[in-house]
């Protein structure tokens, strides 16, 4: 698991085994399965290993089609879709033991002035120095501390006020970023920024319902998640992390986040994933 920043950082440090192919390094890890921020962000990177010039990601739609297993590396083929004069497609294919695990589609867009505006940060949310960690808030909730969340030890998340039920849907906010800080690669907070995405949004799902996203009793899992880039973010530096479930029917939860640095929005995303009750 990346228990530090640098962890994490090694996480991408993938290896070239043939044209438009790579391979993935696998952290150590307690769960049963591999992270699904940690297939997405690895297999984003691997696309990014092949956009020319200064090209930046402006959005990404993925697919999780089958679990990861701790257990072999993760293979990524990236396909060439389409390189224009500002903008460029990919479309990777992640594998393990010969099996598609994960379906990729990513857009890059050269840098370039134009119109600009952006929503304001929410007001009504304390302070990072003022919230209490994820591990703080889930030890007072289940009276131990819960060992899957050292897979996430490389980030420092704080609950940003209670998570409740509102008319637009179960909501919840966090304060995040990683323990330490990160070298100035802009591509590298871009792959932390798709990685960290993944931690809380699907419960926020559950929010609404009398159920524990944690428990035995429920069945939870990734189907897909995509991401729109608007500005250039800093995964060093605090985010606010606002997140919206304005709906959950057929054991699936879906989800909305938007994510705020210096009070500009940087980043949205959406995702849905299985909230299956088990009996």
């Amino acid at each position: 698991m990346p228990a530090t920043p640098e962890d994490l950082i090694r996480l991408f440090d993938l290896v070239e085994v043939g044209t438009d192919k790579y391979r993935g390094p696998q952290p150590d890890t307690e769960w049963q399965r591999l992270f699904g921020g940690q297939v997405m962000a690895q297999t984003l990177v691997a696309a990014m290993r092949t956009v020319p010039g200064a090209r930046r990601l402006h959005s990404l739609h993925g697919y999780f089609l089958r679990p990861g297993s701790r257990e072999e590396s993760l293979r990524f083929e990236v396909e060439h879709v389409r390189d224009g004069r500002t903008f460029s497609a990919r479309r990777v294919i992640t594998r393990q033991h010969d099996n598609v695990i994960f379906d990729l589609n990513a857009s890059f867009q050269e840098p370039e002035p134009g119109l600009s505006h952006s929503a304001q940060q929410p007001r009504d949310v304390p302070r990072p120095e003022d919230c209490p960690s994820l591990g703080e808030v889930l030890q007072a909730r289940f009276g131990a501390p819960i060992r899957m969340l050292a897979e996430w030890d490389a980030l420092d998340v704080r609950l940003a006020g209670t998570p409740g039920s509102t008319p637009e849907g179960g909501v919840m906010r966090a304060w995040v970023r990683t323990q330490g800080p990160l070298p100035e690669d802009p591509d590298l907070h871009t792959a932390i920024l798709a990685y960290l995405t993944d931690v809380l949004l699907l419960s926020v799902s559950t929010v609404q319902h009398e159920v524990e996203f944690l428990s035995p009793s429920m069945q939870a899992a990734s189907i897909d998640h995509a991401m729109w880039f608007h500005r250039p973010v800093r995964c060093d530096e605090w985010l606010l992390y606002d997140m919206v479930s304005p709906s959950a029917s057929g054991a699936r939860g879906f989800c909305r986040g938007a994510l705020f640095q210096n009070g500009e929005l940087v980043a949205s995303c959406a995702q849905e994933g299985l909230i299956r009750i088990i009996d």
